[in-house]
């Protein structure tokens, strides 16, 4: 993200913070290849979050499926904060001058401040998928996934690896040193499509978890890009 589009945000979040109050957390995500963390943001008590901080699950999966190339923004998905407040959440995506995807600007409303309306709020969260309208935009909203961890805002880079990777191992019917060369791959296929790959030092991480050495990790992924790319 260049310099004016960073303090253009930056510069929004901090007005829609105030304009909004502090029922609803606003933050401005750079994406890179080097990172996907927060850059500016109003209202983070709310989820926990703060300057470095990285993208929610559900935002590291919509990124890592490549969907941002036929939506523009993901509207009224349901999602958890790391003190188990529900959140209807809101993101809209950033592209440069040559229509790259370089960052989100992502509204979160804290529905349990008002619990008359929780429930209404909570129905408006679980609509169904839009298609992509003739002005270029797009509806998105959530799949009404039971599993906790893919609604969950990570305060940290090493927290949202570890909780992504730790749910996706233990739920696996196998021991992880039983594994399979094939098994693995399917493990590294799940994690690939939640997008853990795009978390600053997840590779070292994974590595560890499945008894492999970073260069086995790697050439799975290099398989799997094969094959998604045939």
């Amino acid at each position: 993200m260049d310099l004016e589009l960073k303090r253009h945000y930056s510069q929004l979040v901090d007005f829609l913070g105030h304009i909004l109050g502090q029922d609803y957390e606003v933050a401005l995500h750079e994406l890179n290849d080097e990172s996907n963390q927060i850059i500016a943001i109003s209202n983070g008590e709310l989820t926990g979050r703060h300057l470095g901080s990285p993208l929610s699950n559900k935002m590291l999966e919509f990124v890592a499926g490549n969907m941002y190339t036929t939506q523009d923004y993901l509207l009224r998905f349901a999602s958890t904060a790391a003190n188990g407040k529900e959140m209807c959440s809101n993101s809209m995506l950033i592209r440069d001058a040559s229509g790259e995807l370089v960052g989100l600007l992502c509204i979160n409303f804290d529905s349990s401040r008002y619990e008359d309306l929780a429930g209404r709020v909570m129905d408006l969260c679980g609509t169904m998928m839009l298609p992509r309208t003739e002005s270029g935009t797009s509806l998105i909203a959530d799949e009404n996934d039971p599993d906790d961890v893919s609604r969950s805002y990570p305060t940290s880079i090493a927290g949202a690896t570890a909780s992504i990777v730790t749910s996706v191992i233990s739920s696996y019917p196998v021991d992880v040193n039983r594994l399979t060369q094939d098994e693995k791959m399917e493990i590294m296929d799940i994690l690939n499509r939640k997008g853990v790959f795009l978390l600053k030092g997840s590779v070292s991480y994974v590595a560890r978890e499945l008894h492999s050495s970073e260069a086995s990790i790697y050439r799975y992924l290099g398989k799997l890009n094969n094959k998604n790319n045939q």
